[in-house]
C-alpha cells in the first residue's frame, strides 16, 4: 500500500565520507532555489515498512509479531520540512541508528531482492555524486537551511543525476547496491544538519534519525 496524497503534499509544501569532496556551489540559498516546483519523480513511499525476516536488526524500532514496525510514517518532518522516511519501494529494514559494533551507525539500512531504485527523500541540490572507501557509490543532497541527506553503496548512479542541478522528489539516484564497505546488498540512508562550508565538509554533519523524526503535518490554510 502506499500513499500518493502524500507526495502531492510534499510537492506543494516545499513551493560522509568521500575520497574527493564537491566543490561548494555558490548562488541563492538553496531553500529559495527551491521554490519553484520541481518535476516530481516516479517514487510513491510505502505505507508501511518491516523489519527484515530471518536477521538480528540492531537498533530496531519497536514492531509487532509480524514484524511490521508499529507507527511508520512514511513522511517526516525536521524544521517543518518534509522528506520520505525510506527513499525505496518494497524493501525491508536491516539496521537502525545508533550504536553498532562497536562504532555510531550514523543512518539507517534498507534492503530489498532483487536491488531496487533508490529515490530522492525531498527536493534538493545535488551537491555530490562521489565514490568513498566507506560509503562506496553515494550521493548527499542539499535541501537548504542546514538540511542535508546521503545515499550510499549504491550499485550504480543514475545515468541522469548531474552534480550541481537542482531535482524534485522521488528522482531516481542510482539502484541499491553493495559498493564500499558492506557485507550485502542494502541502501545507507542518512539525515544530516549543519554547515557543510567547512574544512570537514560532509563529515562535520551531524546525523539524525529519520526514526525520531515526527510525521509531517501541513501547514494550517
Amino acid at each position: 500500500m502506499r500513499w500518493g496524497a502524500l507526495l502531492a503534499i510534499l510537492l506543494c509544501a516545499i513551493s560522509a565520507c568521500t575520497t574527493t569532496r564537491a566543490p561548494i556551489i555558490y548562488g541563492p540559498p538553496v531553500r529559495d532555489r527551491l521554490k519553484t516546483p520541481l518535476p516530481q519523480g516516479p517514487f510513491q513511499p510505502n505505507a508501511y515498512l518491516r523489519l527484515c525476516p530471518g536477521l538480528s536488526v540492531s537498533n530496531a524500532p519497536e514492531a509487532d509479531a509480524s514484524g511490521w514496525i508499529r507507527a511508520y510514517t512514511p513522511i517526516v518532518q525536521i524544521g517543518g520540512f518534509p522528506l520520505a522516511t525510506a527513499p525505496v519501494n518494497d524493501a525491508c529494514f536491516s539496521s537502525g541508528f545508533g550504536p553498532r559494533g562497536g562504532r555510531n551507525h550514523q543512518g539507517i539500512d534498507l534492503a530489498s531482492y532483487p536491488a531496487g531504485p533508490v529515490y530522492s527523500a525531498a527536493p534538493a541540490l545535488v551537491l555530490e555524486v562521489s565514490v568513498s572507501a566507506s560509503y562506496g557509490n553515494q550521493v548527499l543532497l542539499d535541501h537548504g537551511d542546514g538540511l542535508f541527506s546521503r545515499y550510499a553503496h549504491l550499485e550504480y548512479f543514475d545515468p541522469n543525476l548531474r552534480q550541481g542541478e537542482l531535482i524534485g522528489f522521488g528522482q531516481p539516484l542510482g539502484q541499491m547496491g553493495r559498493t564500499g564497505q558492506v557485507t550485502g546488498v542494502h541502501l545507507h540512508f542518512e539525515i544530516l544538519m549543519g554547515d557543510y562550508n567547512t574544512p570537514r565538509g560532509s563529515k562535520g554533519l551531524t546525523p539524525v534519525d529519520p526514526f525520531s523524526l515526527p510525521p509531517y503535518r501541513p501547514p494550517a490554510s
